[in-house]
C-alpha cells in the first residue's frame, strides 16, 4: 500500500534546483536486502540512472547493523542475539550498532551536485535533520538536532548508535529520538537513520554489552512514548514528506526501484550484506573470526 503524501508542491522562495524526489516505500525486509537497497539506491543516483531518493522501510525480523567501521561484535552480544533471533548485518555508513525492531526506517541519497556538492558532513546532516524536525512537529513533537560538540556522559565509549547523544541525533529534551549514519562516494550521499515507534529497554540491554544496568531507558524515547501510541504509519510519514517538503524544498513522485536496481540490490544482497566476510571483515579479536559465528551469520 503507496503512502500518501499529498499535494507536495515546491514552496514560494526556495529555489528547486532539482527534480523531483522520488519517494519509495518498501515493505519489511531482512537486514542484507534492506542494506543492499539503500546502497545501489545510492549508487543508481550518483550515476544519473535515478533521481534523489527518499525511502521508507520496515525489518522482517528485529536485527542489529553494525556501522562500516565498527569492529564485530561492537559491543553487541552475540550468544543473546542468536538466542533471540535478531539478525546481525555491517551498513555501509558508519556510526555505531542499531538494534531495527519497532522503527520506521529511511533513507535518503542525493547526487553531490549542485547546493549539496559543497556541504560539508555536518551540514549535510543539519539539513537532512531540518526536514526530519519539521516533519515531527506537524506530529505535535517538538525535536532538536543534538550538539556537534561532545556532551558528558553522552556514552562516547559506547558501541551502541542510541547511547550517543551529539549531532547527527535529533533529541527531544535531551532523549534520543532518530539516530542517524551517513555514506559519501565521489558522486552521491547516502544518508540512513532510525525513527523509534516503540522502544524496549530490556532487549537493548540484553543485546548490548555496555547497556546501563541501572537505567537501561539511557536517555532514549520513542514515538509511543511522547504520544501515547505510535502514529499510523501512513500518518507518520506523510508528516515527514512535508517536513522535507518545507526543509528541503522537495516535490514528491511516488516510483518504484528500476528493474536495474533490483538486480544489483539482489547480487548484493547475497555476495556482499549476506555474507560473513563482509559482516565480520573488522573482527575485534586476535585470531580471527570464530567458526561459529561464520556459520550462524
Amino acid at each position: 500500500m503507496p503512502f500518501a503524501c499529498g499535494d507536495l508542491k515546491h514552496p514560494p522562495g526556495i529555489p528547486m534546483g532539482e527534480s523531483a524526489w522520488r519517494l519509495l516505500q518498501d515493505g519489511p525486509g531482512d537486514g542484507p536486502w534492506n542494506m543492499a537497497v539503500d546502497e545501489t539506491i545510492a549508487r543508481a543516483v550518483g550515476d544519473d540512472l535515478a533521481p534523489a531518493t527518499l525511502r521508507f522501510y520496515a525489518w522482517s525480523a528485529p536485527t542489529v547493523s553494525l556501522g562500516y567501521l565498527q569492529r564485530a561484535p561492537g559491543g553487541v552480544d552475540l550468544a543473546a542475539c542468536r538466542r533471540s533471533g535478531i539478525g546481525l548485518v555491517r551498513r555501509i555508513t558508519g556510526g555505531r550498532a542499531v538494534l531495527h525492531a519497532d522503527e520506521l526506517t529511511y533513507s535518503v541519497a542525493v547526487p553531490l551536485q549542485g547546493p549539496w556538492r559543497s556541504l560539508s558532513v555536518a551540514e549535510a546532516f543539519a539539513r537532512i535533520a531540518g526536514g526530519l524536525i519539521a516533519g515531527l512537529k506537524h506530529l505535535g513533537v517538538t525535536a532538536a538536532l543534538g550538539a556537534s560538540r561532545v556532551l558528558t556522559g553522552d556514552g562516547r565509549e559506547n558501541d551502541a548508535c542510541f547511547l550517543l547523544r551529539r549531532m547527527p541525533a535529533i533529541l527531544v529534551d535531551g532523549r534520543k529520538l532518530v539516530g542517524s549514519a551517513q555514506r559519501r562516494w565521489d558522486r552521491s550521499l547516502l544518508q540512513q537513520g532510525s525513527i523509534l515507534l516503540d522502544f524496549d529497554p530490556r532487549l537493548h540491554q540484553r543485546i548490548f554489552t555496555a547497556w546501563p544496568r541501572t537505567d537501561p531507558a539511557a536517555g532514549v524515547t520513542s514515538l509511543r512514548g511522547l504520544l501515547g501510541s505510535p502514529p499510523a504509519m501512513g500518518d507518520l510519514v506523510s508528516a515527514l514528506c512535508e517536513g522535507w517538503r518545507e526543509a528541503l524544498g522537495a516535490s514528491w513522485a511516488a516510483g518504484e526501484l528500476l528493474p536495474l536496481e533490483r538486480e544489483a540490490a539482489a547480487d548484493l544482497a547475497g555476495a556482499r550484506y549476506g555474507s560473513p566476510s563482509w559482516t565480520f571483515q573488522r573482527w575485534d579479536g586476535s585470531r580471527g573470526l570464530p567458526r561459529r559465528e561464520a556459520k550462524r551469520a
